[in-house]
């Protein structure tokens, strides 16, 4: 893992510099983008987390995309689409043309077995899942026409089909192993292909030759005009700063709040938007005796200051004000039931029967209100953790952030070995609360009965009257607050430092970095 720092040389700074500075020179240059985090898995398919995905956005197409401006779904390898009125039959017409880097070419059998694999994949595609709920199956019916049938309506399947996610891989790629494909054995039919991949260091990608069908959104459909593309692991944000201000990196994909002033009209730039979706919540695991209560699970909502939480976050993030970020169909202002309430707090735990002990942390008979939460050691989140321990202590509830290598924090997750953890889930539609909460999804909060949570979001997904599906996120959400399911904590953004010499560098409706159009000066 690479770790910078703002006063070496470009040679003993980053083992990639050199290369991308003699790059520059020749037509097209070549741009390194520093990563806050380790790539896990390049499988778009498979892997729901931020840093891997920004790597395969670059590696993949989607039937469609989503203008972060209107929300308007627009032609990408489909060129049109019917759906019906019920909402549960989705007709397709591929872009004439197109091939994956390994030669095969897309048709509608390659789109069929693109979402076969996702249903086959199950609980290895957390998001993927969520996005095919009610899948009844696919069908080829000519070599460029693919129909796509629910067993239910499905308002939300086209908006899906724009995710790095439903992503098209090529057949072979589809026949390899799940653990091939997150190492970096995959075929796209997207702009870049992979080069050299070192997932704790670093992921080189090259312009794909003849590429000519990017989305309808990008103003260059053909080569990316940058033709060496480097994702640089630098996970000390002074570190990946200091090395954007002196011109060793070309980006840095996760500018920190305390970090914004050194961006302006002149000099490196800052790309900044709030990421659609489930806001970063803390999610109880209620199957742990004391979270099995709702009150202790408001009380702990109760007992955080959000207001607080700002010098800590990233450029562009702010506290919560719903279970869904602000740039999200159906949100809604939420901050009073948000607000910082210790006497509620307090009134919540004694009624429960939680008395402070001789420590101050709060106990009943033998059982103290003490939590471990588990998170990656390279998340940037950990002085926030140690100031929500802080305010929470004040309420006589004890948290031990619990920083984990990721293979052990990815065991710990997956075996439900934890108090809480905290997540958020990038996606421009509300039915993205499917993902999370009920029995039936990735289910962090281990939930074992359907109840109004899970009724009221699957309803979502079901309306297609604007009014009356609103209504339904509406009550999805209150359902998530008052039962203290998630503990909303902030809004994250996507917020990217850009060198001065890029220009081109756009986001995409889930706020992830395109390339498409990105150009170096020399």
């Amino acid at each position: 893992m690479l770790r910078l720092t703002p006063v070496l040389a470009c040679c003993a700074l980053l083992a990639a510099a050199c290369a991308t500075a003699d790059a520059r020179q020749t037509a097209g240059g070549a741009l390194t983008a520093g990563l806050a985090q380790p790539v896990s898995c390049l499988d778009p398919h498979q892997t729901p987390q931020t840093q891997n995905l920004n790597v395969s956005r670059q590696l993949v197409d989607s039937l469609t995309d989503q203008d972060p401006r209107t929300g308007e779904i627009v032609p990408w390898l489909a060129t049109s689409w019917k759906v019906d009125k019920q909402a549960k039959r989705f007709t397709f017409t591929l872009r004439d043309g197109v091939t994956f880097n390994d030669g095969a070419p897309l048709d509608a059998a390659t789109v069929v077995a693109n979402l076969d694999d996702i249903v086959k994949l199950g609980a290895r595609s957390p998001l993927g899942s969520g996005y095919l709920a009610g899948y009844a199956g696919a069908s080829a019916l000519d070599a460029k026409t693919v129909e796509v049938r629910f067993d239910a309506p499905s308002a939300q399947f086209l908006q899906a089909t724009s995710m790095v996610t439903l992503g098209m891989l090529s057949p072979g790629t589809l026949r390899k192993t799940p653990e091939q494909r997150c190492a970096g054995g995959i075929a796209g039919s997207g702009p870049y292909v992979l080069g050299r991949v070192a997932l704790n260091e670093e992921v080189r990608l090259s312009a794909r030759t003849g590429y000519a069908w990017a989305s309808a959104l990008a103003a260059n459909r053909g080569v990316p005009r940058v033709r060496e593309l480097t994702f640089a692991i630098v996970t000390d944000p002074s570190a990946r700063h200091g090395s954007l201000l002196s011109g060793q990196l070309d980006a840095d994909l996760q500018v920190l709040q305390q970090d914004q002033r050194s961006f302006g009209d002149r000099g490196p730039r800052l790309l900044s938007a709030t990421r659609p979706g489930i806001v970063y919540t803390l999610l109880p695991n209620e199957s742990r005796p004391a979270l099995r209560d709702p009150s202790v699970r408001r009380a702990i909502g109760a007992a955080l200051d959000r207001s607080k939480f700002t010098p800590l976050l990233a450029a562009g993030e702010r506290p919560a004000t719903d279970v869904l970020a602000t740039t999200t169909p159906g949100y809604k202002d939420r901050s009073a039931g948000l607000a910082y309430a210790p006497g509620e707090a307090a009134r919540l735990l004694d009624a429960a029967g939680w008395r402070r002990g001789p420590d101050g942390v709060r106990a009943k008979g033998s059982q103290r209100l003490s939590f471990d939460l588990v998170y990656s050691a390279s998340e940037p989140y950990g002085s926030l953790y140690q100031l929500m321990a802080q305010q929470l202590a004040e309420a006589g509830i004890e948290l031990r952030p619990t920083p984990l290598d990721d293979a052990t924090n990815s065991a710990r997750q997956g075996s439900g070995d934890y108090d809480f953890v905290s997540w958020a889930v990038t996606r421009g539609d509300p039915t993205v609360l499917a993902s999370v909460y009920p029995v039936k999804s990735a289910n962090p909060l281990r939930r074992t009965r359907p109840d109004e949570v899970d009724s009221t979001i699957a309803r979502i997904a079901t309306v297609l009257d604007p009014a009356e599906r609103a209504r339904a996120v509406d009550a999805a959400a209150e359902a998530i607050l008052s039962g203290g399911h998630g503990i909303p904590l902030f809004e994250q953004a996507s917020s990217i430092g850009l060198a001065e010499r890029v220009t081109g560098v756009r986001l995409d409706a889930s706020g992830r970095p395109i390339f498409q159009d990105a150009e170096v000066r020399a």
